[in-house]
């Protein structure tokens, strides 16, 4: 986390990737397997990284003894976020100095979309590319010998240092999604507690919603679809653009198995939940489960979620709604990002007025449900006056009441994506610059000001994002320094 921004510590997330790599490989017959999870292990300890940048995790004498206790013959660790990339790095030089002779296997969405920069680590030995499941089991069968004359370093989604391209692959190999989760290595701890708990962040409006009436509950993430179709400009997930049914059946195992361990709240981690049929199907499981086992479930959308799929045409889809809460939804959090047609990637208000939306707002708010909304700053060429009339906005749905809060984050130049290819052709910087940039702490709240394209002073960009992250709009709203004196809301337009 950048030392300048402590305050956007965001609470436990459960590790998906362990949960599927671990289910597959256990799916493929290896028994022997342990789970660690680095960040969140410890509770929610901070400690000094560098000069720049805190660490939140358990100390490296704790990680070293873990695997000295655990002795494995090879060791996966995920590198999902670019701005994570300095504690992965360190993760990998600690796992060797620690197993020297261990076999070092790294992945996760960051690895995929640079997998030089880890490879240019010698603690690695192989990295896999793209949704692992089938391609861990391939490498570690390779590795062991259960399947003979096999090269691991010619497996399709496994680079060396001696076999990576440097060219970005235009689709990353596709996971056939089927197997199991390994919820009882991932969820608990070997003595059978729980390995994750929910914390409140003072920060963190969203927090306060979805959390504040169940501090003491226990959690577990639901995906039932991967890939997202929408291709936005400051994501990476157009590298799996179609979406892919993880199963029903295996989804409501899975639920039923979790709920009778004491699991009452699920997170839906979709990349975006229910533009896939099955998501809606699940949906209507999911609220008969919850009457049969007497209505104590919490299906709650930290993720954003797609606004025209909580839409019938042009007016609220009443029904699907009283679904989803009937499932035990209470909050949904939706992507807008912005109002700006400039960036409006997802044509969001091109497809409906402001009025529409607001009806869909009020609608949520008739029957009971909190709406949390997405929103980013910082955008290329991004002017006062649009970010101004985003702020404007957003505060006034919060002052009358049709929206319960909203999140918001600095645009973070993602490699793989489209504005980070911009960024590079217009010459803004190049890649080795950007890499030296997350050694010092950027990401989704840190503003450098080398890092910003926008049109609005970094340090009023700063202030403006520092206020907004704590609800504090008037505080952001003076921080425009009277530059959101003419803008106004768009009322019912």
């Amino acid at each position: 986390m950048p030392r300048d921004a402590l305050d956007a510590a965001h609470s436990f997330n459960v590790s998906t990737t362990a949960l599927a790599i671990l289910g597959a490989l256990r799916d493929g017959g290896y028994d022997d397997l342990h789970f660690f999870d680095i960040a969140c292990e410890h509770g929610d300890a901070v400690s000094k990284f560098n000069e720049h940048l805190f660490y939140k995790g358990a100390a490296d004498a704790d990680v070293a003894t873990w695997l000295g206790a655990t002795a494995p013959d090879a060791v996966l660790l995920t590198s999902m976020f670019t701005c994570d990339f300095p504690a992965t790095e360190h993760a990998l030089r600690l796992v060797r100095r620690t197993l020297p002779n261990a076999v070092i296997v790294v992945g996760g969405r960051h690895a995929s979309l640079m997998p030089h920069w880890h490879l240019d680590n010698e603690a690695v030995d192989y990295l896999v590319q793209g949704e692992g499941e089938q391609a861990i089991i391939r490498l570690i069968d390779a590795l062991t010998r259960r399947v003979d004359s096999v090269d691991p370093e010619q497996l399709p989604g496994i680079f060396t240092r001696g076999t990576l391209n440097p060219s970005q692959p235009k689709a990353w190999p596709e996971a056939k999604l089927g197997g199991s989760f390994a919820k009882d290595l991932v969820l608990f701890k070997p003595d059978g507690s729980f390995r994750y708990r929910e914390i409140i962040l003072t920060e963190s409006p969203k927090d306060h919603l979805y959390k504040g009436n169940a501090p003491a509950l226990h959690s577990a993430p639901l995906m039932a679809t991967r890939g997202c179709p929408l291709a936005c400009r400051f994501c990476g997930s157009h590298f799996t653009p179609d979406m892919r049914p993880v199963g029903l059946e295996r989804l409501m195992g899975d639920i039923r198995w979790e709920y009778e361990r004491g699991i009452r709240i699920f997170y839906n981690i979709s990349e975006n939940f229910c533009l896939h049929a099955q998501d809606r199907e699940l949906v209507s499981l999911l609220a008969d489960y919850r009457t049969e086992v007497g209505g104590d479930i919490l299906l709650t959308h930290p993720n954003s979620t797609y606004l025209p799929v909580y839409m019938k045409g042009k007016a609220p889809d009443a029904a699907f709604i009283e679904k989803l809460m009937a499932a035990g939804t209470e909050l949904v959090t939706i992507s807008l990002e912005t109002f700006s047609p400039r960036f409006d990637d997802k044509k969001l208000f091109r497809k409906f007025t402001i009025g529409q939306v607001e009806a869909l707002w009020a609608h949520f708010q008739s029957v009971g449900l909190k709406v949390h909304l997405y929103m980013m700053t910082g955008f290329p060429g991004q002017t006062v006056t649009e970010l101004m009339h985003d702020v404007a906005q957003v505060h006034d749905w919060i002052e009358r009441g049709l929206v319960d809060a909203a999140s918001w984050s600095n645009l973070l130049y993602l490699p793989g994506t489209a504005y980070y290819r911009f960024a590079v052709e217009q010459g803004f910087f190049d890649e080795a610059w950007f890499r030296r940039s997350i050694d010092k702490g950027f990401n989704f709240f840190a503003v450098p000001e080398r890092l910003n394209f926008s049109a609005v002073p970094t340090p009023m960009l700063r202030d403006v994002l520092a206020n907004l992250r704590v609800a504090d709009y008037a505080g952001a709203l003076r921080a425009g320094d009277g530059a959101a004196a003419g803008v106004q809301p768009i009322v019912g337009g």
